[in-house]
């Protein structure tokens, strides 16, 4: 770019400086934030990781639920009873107890087990619920994150064209007065300049919504003066599976808590044993009662099912269809997140080398511009409008290499959500 100021009398260098430096400055930038910064803040805030945790909450307390029935059961109860308008000799001349009761379920087939099993895988999945909805706010605040990084080189990278162009503009004039110029070579190079300008308002619009964006995602609701810290570098993908997905994993547990129910459901049909054990006092009349009737008493009960209308089968059905839902849902998922992961490394794969080619491209349009402008200052039968074409080829090879650094960091975020990587 040297190159533009050769032939240049010291009052003309001078101009270009002083237009140069009084050039719009950037808006007074407000508070600067790290993208660790951001998602550690956007976790705290997201309902939708508060809902997560509450769904998992409630299937821990359903496991405690499933669990209960393998317990004692232990009740008391206290009754008097006098069926005054009865004849004695049926009614006994009436009841009087207090007694502690214990009741156990000794055998059912193993249903109750199997329920609680099932519970447990259930709130496995719950569990990784929550690795999920992590995982999805990372990644939205980090492509929010990388938006506004973007948004910020694009919008100092047109700053940067428009003080270029403003200076081009003032060395055409220059040449225009000493004669080695026409005013149609100093129009265009500021309609040029006028067009970068109104890109540069453009830029800062879209900085500020970006801004407003990520705000929203942390917490800060409206602030469109956020910046975001510099980031240097591409980080690539992580390897690995669609089995470190954690909603492939809780749909995994799904299926094992739908085959467990199967099990409980067909255990219905088994016997059920059960053992009640009581103590306390059972009599007629209060005074005796207490006085004298103090005692225990156990019992035994063996019940089979024979017949209830179907119940059970249905029972069994349901629990059937249940599981085979999940299976599907789990095929379901793993169709998406194998489809989804293969398009993110796609993506990033491409854009790498779509960085690849623009950084030679570039460089080319760059020397272009630079030999065209040197023609154009020399005398040369270069155009203005051959200088200004390949000038702008330059800065969109520049502004296109900045979109190609946006796509590679979002495609590889998507590949660590999809893996269930936070960072």
């Amino acid at each position: 770019m040297l190159h533009g100021w050769r032939g240049l009398t010291p009052a003309t260098f001078s101009l270009a400086l002083v237009l140069a430096v009084t050039v719009r400055p950037d808006a007074a930038p407000g508070q600067t934030i790290t993208l660790d910064q951001s998602i550690a803040r956007a976790l705290q805030v997201a309902p939708s990781l508060q809902a997560a945790n509450a769904q998992s909450d409630l299937n821990r307390a359903r496991v405690d639920e499933a669990r209960a029935p393998l317990m004692p059961a232990v009740s008391a109860n206290s009754e008097y009873y006098q069926p005054s308008g009865y004849d004695k000799t049926i009614s006994n001349g009436g009841l009087t107890q207090a007694q502690l009761a214990l009741n156990y379920v000794a055998f059912d087939g193993g249903r109750r087990l199997a329920q609680l099993r099932a519970a447990r895988y259930a709130a496995q999945g719950a569990a990784l619920g929550i690795k999920t909805a992590q995982g999805q706010i990372v990644y939205d605040t980090s492509v929010a994150y990388f938006d506004l990084v973007r948004e910020q080189e694009t919008e100092a990278e047109i700053n940067s064209s428009l003080t270029r162009l403003t200076n081009y503009a003032a060395i055409a004039d220059a040449l225009r007065r000493s004669g080695r110029a026409i005013a149609n070579d100093v129009l265009t190079l500021r309609v040029t300049r006028d067009g970068a300008e109104l890109s540069l308002a453009a830029a800062r619009e879209a900085i500020a919504q970006a801004s407003v964006v990520l705000g929203s995602m942390i917490g800060d609701f409206g602030d469109s003066r956020l910046r975001a810290a510099e980031i240097s570098g591409l980080t690539p993908p992580p390897g690995g599976d669609i089995t470190q997905n954690p909603a492939y994993q809780a749909a995994a547990r799904q299926i094992r808590s739908a085959q467990l129910a199967v099990k409980a459901a067909r255990a219905e049909r088994y016997p059920n044993l059960d053992v009640t054990l009581n103590t306390g006092w059972q009599g007629v009349y209060p005074p005796n009662t207490f006085g004298h009737h103090f005692g225990a008493s156990y019992d035994g009960l063996v019940s089979v099912p024979i017949f209830q209308g179907g119940l059970v089968r249905s029972h069994i059905d349901q629990a059937l269809a249940q599981e085979l839902a999940a299976v599907a849902q789990q095929r379901e998922i793993e169709l998406q997140v194998k489809t989804d992961l293969a398009a993110a490394r796609l993506r990033y794969q491409s854009a790498i080398e779509q960085l690849a080619i623009l950084r030679s491209s570039q460089q080319n349009a760059t020397d272009a511009f630079a030999l065209d402008w040197t023609r154009f200052l020399g005398g040369g039968n270069a155009t203005v409008l051959e200088v200004t074409s390949a000038y702008q080829q330059a800065e969109t090879l520049r502004i296109s290499r900045i979109d190609q650094e946006f796509n590679a960091r979002q495609a590889a975020a998507q590949v660590r959500m999809l893996l269930g990587l936070l960072q």
